[in-house]
């Protein structure tokens, strides 16, 4: 914005040879936006590694703005769980009570959820700031001064009076911290620092070699007599500060200062599901939108809190088209294509490739196991019906003949073939009395019950291992746009489910130097003249 302004003052200096000014007032804002972009885009192809840098600045500002201390994370997923648990045991009582005719009275209430005691309203407020970054960027200049950015979202409350309302800046409360000035600040910042620091040392040496010493802003002065002792001074003072590795100083710092920190990341997460048809075919993989949600109360609270810390940085995803749960696929894919693709596996025996050396490999393996265990899952169900049918028939028809044995009738020959080799002999030879064949049946049922049971071990669908493909917006975009076309091009089966979730705040590598020699400052006629 500060070169959009410089720019709006130039060109309204801009006049035709009447004097009247060439650009129209009301677009000077356009134009100079337009022009602030171009510029910049240029000076990042004319000095590459300045602008890698700024870029690490604005990176490492970003994740420290937006992060949170491991206790404060615990601390507020604690809080949210015990909120939680008082709401529910509150709706609860009044739940009880209505349906006694009773009413709560207000110590009950209070014995129930404590915060809603006095001092609600504040500690309302408090809470709330638990969703939103508290982190300001700190770092350390040469001079071994600490530098901590101000900048935050001011807190407003609205006073009412009789003539109106008036919002006032309430500076008792705390305030959330301004990610996105954090962010941007802190490159110039960084650089005034350094020019500040400069300027002290240069002063204190001046100091040491008896020169007077005045400055204003980076405008240094002295003496006409000592002017080009004072130059030799500056310079001196700039390289000797510039040989220092002020980067990894900072790297270094930030490193240490938020070891204990935890940034919030958006994540996609790769899952699979098959259904089949009435005849036992493949459907095509679902692609339905739904929310991705976890089992655990915490998970899903870091998840929520994950997620309005990423909402209240104004980042915007840039990735796979939107802020959903769940990018729906809206594909056109060969299911039957892809369902001729797939093969069952040995879920005793697979061994896991790992996500991070092989992307494609590891989802096309969560796929071939998700298939697996669903047509396993399908056959144990199958085989299972038809066991139970064969054995309930063979039983009923020894039931029959029980019965017939009873009235002293014999079997009729399609009842005996109703009956397996040994149990039509048994039959044959007559020597089967109640007796034997209630315990027949009791051995029947027992052969059952084994077969059924040894199914899970012929059809295995348990998978223990984990087979989590988590996919880091931030750090993984190329893996995540190649995951997003195989899966339009139907070479894998499953979907991307985004999520959020904090982990542990790292920074970047930092940029390569360029291969300036500092020391041209102490020669060069262009530095401090």
């Amino acid at each position: 914005m500060g070169a959009k302004e410089q720019i709006i003052a130039r060109l309204r200096e801009v006049k035709d040879e009447n004097g009247a000014h060439v650009f129209d007032i009301m677009n000077l804002s356009k134009l100079a936006l337009y022009l602030a972009k171009k510029i910049f885009a240029s000076l990042g192809e004319m000095f590459t590694q300045a602008q890698e840098t700024q870029n690490w600045l604005n990176e490492s500002a970003r994740r420290i703005s937006s992060s949170m201390t491991r206790a404060a994370l615990a601390d507020t997923i604690k809080m949210a769980a015990d909120a939680r648990k008082s709401s529910a045991r509150l709706r609860t009582a009044v739940k009880q009570a209505k349906a006694a005719g009773e009413t709560l009275d207000c110590d009950e209430v209070l014995e129930l959820w404590p915060d809603l005691g006095p001092g609600a309203m504040r500690r309302k407020r408090l809470d709330t700031l638990a969703d939103k970054p508290m982190t300001p960027v700190a770092w350390t200049t040469p001079l071994g001064m600490t530098v901590l950015q101000p900048y935050r979202k001011m807190v407003t409350r609205r006073v009412a009076t009789n003539l109106q309302n008036i919002n006032v800046h309430d500076v008792n409360m705390p305030a959330q911290i301004n990610s996105q000035k954090q962010k941007t600040a802190f490159p110039p910042n960084f650089v005034h620092s350094l020019d500040a620091s400069h300027m002290v040392l240069s002063a204190i040496e001046c100091k040491v070699a008896g020169l007077v010493f005045a400055s204003v802003h980076d405008s240094y002065w002295t003496h006409a007599c000592d002017v080009d002792k004072m130059n030799s001074i500056l310079r001196e003072q700039f390289v000797k500060m510039h040989k220092q590795p002020i980067m990894a100083n900072v790297k270094a710092e930030f490193e240490q200062r938020y070891s204990d920190h935890m940034v919030p990341i958006v994540v996609w997460d790769y899952v699979n599901s098959f259904s089949f048809e009435k005849n036992g075919e493949l459907k095509g993989s679902q692609r339905r939108l739904s929310k991705s949600g976890h089992e655990k109360q915490a998970e899903q609270i870091e998840a929520d809190l994950a997620r309005k810390h990423i909402e209240s940085c104004d980042e915007t995803e840039g990735v796979l088209g939107g802020t959903d749960d769940l990018v729906q696929m809206q594909i056109e894919v060969n299911d039957q294509k892809l369902a001729e693709s797939m093969e069952v596996v040995d879920l005793t025996s697979i061994e896991l490739i790992d996500p991070a050396q092989d992307l494609f490999g590891a989802a096309r393996q969560a796929d071939l196991i998700a298939y697996t265990q669903s047509v396993n899952g399908n056959r144990i169900k199958d085989e299972r019906r038809a066991l139970m049918k064969t054995y309930r028939e063979r039983v009923s028809q020894l039931r029959k003949y029980m019965t017939q044995m009873a009235k002293k009738t014999a079997p009729s020959e399609e009842d005996k073939i109703k009956l397996c080799a040994a149990e039509q002999a048994a039959v044959d030879s007559k020597q089967v009395t109640q007796g034997t064949l209630v315990k027949y049946i009791e051995n029947l049922k027992a052969e059952r019950d084994s077969l059924i049971d040894g199914l899970d071990a012929k059809y295995p669908v348990k998978f223990d291992r984990s087979l989590a493909i988590s996919i880091s917006q931030r750090d993984d975009k190329e893996q995540l746009e190649q995951l997003e076309t195989l899966i339009k091009q139907g070479k894998l089966a499953g979907r991307l489910v985004k999520g959020h979730k904090f982990t542990e705040l790292t920074f970047d590598d930092l940029p390569a130097q360029g291969d300036f020699d500092i020391n041209q400052v102490l020669r060069s006629p262009y530095f401090f003249s």
